[in-house]
């Protein structure tokens, strides 16, 4: 019993991780190139979830085309927002910060009007239950981990393997050598922001699979992405990898067996490694 709980746990955990890091891998594209943390990041994942599941009831879509159409509300909303609000802040650190704190209150309030305050839950979209080395996982959380996996390799191709992610990096490393080399830095910047929206988006679609949603959840999802991107290292993609995993499979297995007090393992594992290494585990010393 005790190695199956084990187990059950640890896939738990890897299930929950990638779901740590597709939002986070979000948060760290838009910070990476526009030095913005943005604090709103958790309001585009409530976005996700709510969009999903209104689009599954009232237009009675299935769900793998209500994750998409989700995730361009999501993504279209990001590029109006960055035009409106970032986009002549940029390189102001206090500007934008303030900015962001406002829109999130702004975001979540407005939630609380429209969708009220109580939890709601999607209708059970996959049925039927998966047995993996004894242990028993439901077909939910199975299609919600797979669809996570896809989209983090899809992401890492994008940004890499792609003329436009490469753009996306050259701007993330020097914003004024990449204008010199041609770069539309207000274009990468609108389609960087909108990536980093559209994944808390797309998580957010995801996680509605499995848990109920509230207007208020994206506060939690804004302390995961910070304690994942702080774990593995500011702006290391690397790392947030490293990190979602690694608070995913913390938090599971300290539930587990520990119960509620474990909530405190992530920030605890958090504290450690900084005080080892500074930067996160894969970080980089500031220039």
């Amino acid at each position: 019993m005790g190695l199956e709980a084990a187990l059950q746990s640890i896939i738990y955990g890897l299930q929950i991780g990638v779901l740590y890091i597709l939002v986070a891998l979000g948060l760290t594209v838009i910070f990476s190139m526009m030095n913005i943390m943005n604090f709103a990041h958790g309001e585009f994942y409530m976005l996700g979830a709510f969009s999903v599941l209104y689009i599954t009831s009232f237009l009675g879509l299935n769900y793998f085309a209500a994750l998409i159409i989700s995730i361009l509300i999501v993504a279209c909303l990001g590029v109006i927002l960055e035009w409106l609000f970032f986009r002549r802040a940029v390189g102001d650190i206090v500007g934008t910060t303030i900015i962001a704190i406002g829109l999130m209150w702004i975001l979540q309030s407005s939630a609380q009007l429209i969708f009220g305050t109580e939890p709601r839950g999607m209708e059970e979209v996959f049925h039927g239950t998966f047995t993996f080395l004894n242990v028993n996982i439901s077909a939910s959380r199975l299609v919600a981990m797979l669809i996570c996996i896809v989209l983090v390799v899809g992401v890492y191709f994008f940004l890499y393997k792609t003329r436009t992610g490469k753009a996306i990096q050259a701007v993330a490393q020097d914003r004024e050598a990449a204008a010199l080399q041609g770069v539309d830095i207000n274009r990468i910047n609108a389609l960087g922001f909108a990536l980093g929206c559209a994944l808390a988006g797309a998580a957010g679609g995801v996680i509605a699979l499995i848990f109920s949603i509230d207007a208020t959840m994206g506060t939690e999802a804004l302390v995961k992405s910070l304690s994942v991107i702080i774990l593995g290292g500011l702006g290391s993609f690397p790392g947030v990898i490293v990190g979602g995993f690694i608070l995913g499979i913390a938090e599971s297995c300290g539930f587990t067996f520990i119960g509620y007090p474990a909530a405190t393992f992530p920030f605890v594992i958090i504290l450690l490694v900084l005080v080892i290494k500074r930067t996160g585990l894969m970080g980089e010393p500031q220039q």
